[in-house]
């Protein structure tokens, strides 16, 4: 019911973002304008912070963060195979792929702080101060290949047309420009490095950070597109079973074949069974994917997950 209680909010933002666009007749422009604001402004702050300030201890926290970062390589092989599974076109299946191994950053630390305390919430930390960046540049890469093909194809077909060379470079160029590889990598720094940044500016990007999640939920809720929801309901039911039961089998597994202790292996089972986070959505549209796929996928998940988070977290206690 506590797993219920924290996940409805956010559900109830994407209604409202849903609602506004329904009922205020805002226009597309200014949802275009919120996605863009969201993605290059208040987003990077949060990731920055978050990272930034967490408490790392990597000598005592080796096994689980490798059990941890080993779950969730196989969760992205796990996630790539979908595309053999249920048939879509490429930018489609590029956009969905990165909600498959992405997480929702606010409910996870909620869970964690809720069920195990200060110790819980450090090894979440832990976990995103790794997989944040390199699950971003996995998800911006793919997708940016995935784009660059598409337009090559378009070019061609008009009589022009990029060589191998060129989509490659788009592809590089899109992962070393992107705001929340940047964050998070800069996040790092700091961190490993002990900077001590002034609170000041701690403050003021924690500001920008707080406004980024009801921002981001209505602009997901804004995005959606019902019409389109039951003709790709495969591509996103698969997805879905990956997130929210897949990754998490997977994990179970670590956690017996690492020995994991009770705290580490509550918190990595809570991680892996996460709906996706809104930033999939802002990402994907910023990046000409298929940002409506990702937005009726990231409320799916969010649905679900009500479901399916008292179950694992069940499982645990039991």
């Amino acid at each position: 019911m506590q797993s219920v209680l924290l996940i409805a909010p956010d559900f109830l933002i994407i209604l409202l973002g849903a609602a506004a666009v329904a009922w205020l007749k805002y226009p597309h422009e200014f949802w275009m304008w919120a996605e863009k604001l969201v993605f290059y402004i208040l987003f990077p702050p949060l990731l920055f912070t978050s990272i930034a300030t967490s408490r790392l201890s990597f000598s005592e926290s080796s096994s689980f963060l490798t059990a941890s970062l080993v779950t969730m390589m196989l969760g992205v092989l796990l996630s790539w195979c979908v595309r053999y599974v249920v048939k879509a076109d490429a930018v489609t299946h590029a956009s969905v792929f990165q909600c498959n191994f992405r997480f929702n950053t606010y409910i996870g630390f909620a869970l964690c702080s809720r069920l195990f305390g200060d110790e819980g919430f450090a090894l979440l930390a832990l976990i995103m101060a790794f997989w944040v960046p390199v699950s971003n540049t996995i998800a911006v890469a793919v997708l940016a290949h995935a784009v660059a093909r598409r337009d090559a194809e378009k070019n061609e077909s008009m009589g022009g047309g990029l060589s191998a060379r060129q989509v490659v470079r788009a592809t590089v160029s899109a992962v070393v420009r992107n705001p929340l590889i940047i964050a998070t990598v800069l996040g790092l720094i700091v961190n490993v490095s002990g900077l001590k940044m002034p609170q000041i500016a701690l403050d003021f990007m924690r500001h920008l950070g707080s406004a980024s999640l009801a921002m981001g939920l209505l602009c997901i809720g804004a995005g959606l597109q019902v019409r389109g929801l039951k003709s790709g309901l495969k591509l996103l039911a698969a997805s879905s079973f990956v997130r929210l039961a897949g990754i998490s089998l997977i994990a179970l597994v670590m956690i017996r074949g690492f020995n994991l202790p009770e705290l580490a292996a509550g918190v990595l089972l809570i991680f892996t069974s996460l709906p996706t986070g809104q930033s999939c959505y802002v990402m994907t549209a910023n990046m000409r994917g298929n940002a409506a796929a990702v937005a009726n996928l990231t409320t799916m998940q969010t649905v679900l997950s009500m479901a399916t988070l008292p179950v694992w977290i069940s499982l645990f206690i039991l």
